[in-house]
């Protein structure tokens, strides 16, 4: 079954904090460009039937192997946890483990909780020249920079947040840094190394894993935007030359929203910039270069266009992401009823995505279906989804959707709501207590 947490479904940037690049598409332009990455997805023999355009690693199980790994750094068992991890990086370098597999059993890692750190320092004092626990603390030191800048704009950041962002991210980097010469093929520390590049230029010496053999020539037709970031692709792709997980994080750098650029997006997305990658890798590249098209028309509010990239990316690979966005862009222009479609077809892609089903939800309730909205945010309740809580919470002060009315149960989702950033559940607790 495909699935929500693909793959390719991750790389996703989050889109906050730099100005876009000043290039202005036409909707022509757009349309040409949607078929341009569909013909030559389709000349590439990109077919939906591969592993990694069909999501072959699912959320549960993601969660749950991430979980375990976690019960294992927070016993202190470090002696268990390094042969645990030790046992994906060797079967990563037997090739019985796929980079993208790799990068998400190390994804346990990618956690901001200040608790953690003591543990991360304790893994590291006992295994002092231990791979995976530097790229653990690597990936650790990033998160909590992330948490420390919040998830604003940049120009609605304070200069404290964003120096402490920068000198934690400056932090992240050293420890993939310094991890390069403990492994033979450092793959995740390259990944990480341009994961980071997006928010902080790549202003330092890259090491060289093992100095064996010349760099590859990149295929690139568009100046890139970031030529900083060229030495991490080139050694990424030296080390492992059909690696996809730091060819996608390039893609993110090239974001405009992130300093980079839609041309050299575009040129990345196509797939002669990918000689010799095997078609499902280069569909999961050209794939998530369009997604971040989409992302980029979306974030400048051109909805309309956001949706054309969203549908092309669709045709390049059997995900459900691009149909989950554009049922948010439908929801956000108020066009109810092409947010059911496109929630329909997300459910469709993965039976009961939640995603899928919040979008229809909302839509319904958009549609006034009110009784089925009803039945959808009471099972999606527990997800915590702010939006939800807060239109369930209405419901139940309305008697709305066939619900009984119960004042209680709606104070306590509209507080949950509130303390997830709703606004509109605020001033109804603000109403409730002015009527006490």
């Amino acid at each position: 079954m495909p699935s929500e947490s693909s793959v390719e479904a991750r790389f996703n940037g989050c889109g906050i904090g730099l100005r876009a690049k000043g290039e202005h598409l036409t909707v022509n332009r757009i349309l040409a460009i949607a078929s341009i990455v569909t013909i030559a997805a389709s000349s590439a023999s990109l077919v939906l039937a591969t592993p990694r355009c069909e999501g072959r690693l699912l959320l549960t199980q993601i969660d749950a192997r991430q979980e375990q790994t976690l019960t294992l750094l927070r016993a202190k068992a470090f002696d268990q946890l390094q042969r645990h991890m030790d046992a994906f990086l060797d079967a990563y370098v037997a090739g019985t483990l796929s980079d993208e597999e790799l990068f998400f059993e190390f994804g346990a890692f990618d956690r901001w909780s200040p608790a953690l750190t003591p543990l991360f320092q304790e893994w590291l004092t006992l295994y002092p020249r231990s791979y995976a626990a530097y790229h653990a603390m690597a990936l650790h030191t990033a998160s909590v920079a992330w948490q420390a800048r919040g998830g604003k704009l940049a120009s609605e950041t304070s200069a404290q947040q964003m120096s402490e962002f920068t000198r934690r991210l400056r932090d992240a980097r050293d420890w993939s840094l310094r991890s390069i010469a403990l492994h033979s093929k450092p793959i995740l520390a390259y990944q990480q190394l341009m994961t980071n590049a997006k928010a902080i230029p790549f202003d330092t010496r890259l090491p060289n894993s093992d100095g064996k053999g010349p760099l590859p020539k990149l295929d690139l037709f568009e100046p890139t935007p970031r030529p900083d970031v060229l030495p991490i692709l080139r050694e990424s792709i030296r080390l492992q030359p059909d690696n996809t997980i730091v060819r996608v994080a390039y893609v993110t750098v090239l974001a405009p929203r992130w300093g980079g650029g839609l041309g050299a997006l575009l040129d990345y997305s196509r797939p002669r910039a990918h000689v010799g990658l095997p078609p499902d890798r280069v569909a999961a590249v050209t794939y998530e270069a369009t997604m971040e098209i989409a992302n980029d028309f979306r974030f400048r509010k051109r909805f309309d266009d956001a949706v054309v990239m969203y549908e092309a990316a669709s045709r390049i690979c059997r995900l459900n992401p691009p149909l989950v966005e554009i049922g948010n862009v439908r929801l956000k222009q108020e066009r109810y009823a092409e947010a059911l479609s496109a929630a329909d077809a997300a459910v469709s892609v993965v039976p009961g995505s939640r995603s899928g089903l919040r979008i229809r939800a909302l839509a319904l309730h958009g549609l006034s279906r009110q009784e089925e909205a009803a039945t959808l945010l009471q099972r999606l309740a527990p997800e915590g989804w702010p939006d939800v809580l807060y239109l369930l919470g209405d419901y139940y002060t309305k008697g709305a959707g066939g619900l009984n009315k119960d004042p209680g149960e709606a104070r306590r989702l509209f507080g949950i709501a509130a303390r997830g950033g709703d606004e509109r559940a605020m001033k109804q607790l603000q109403a409730m207590d002015a009527t006490r």
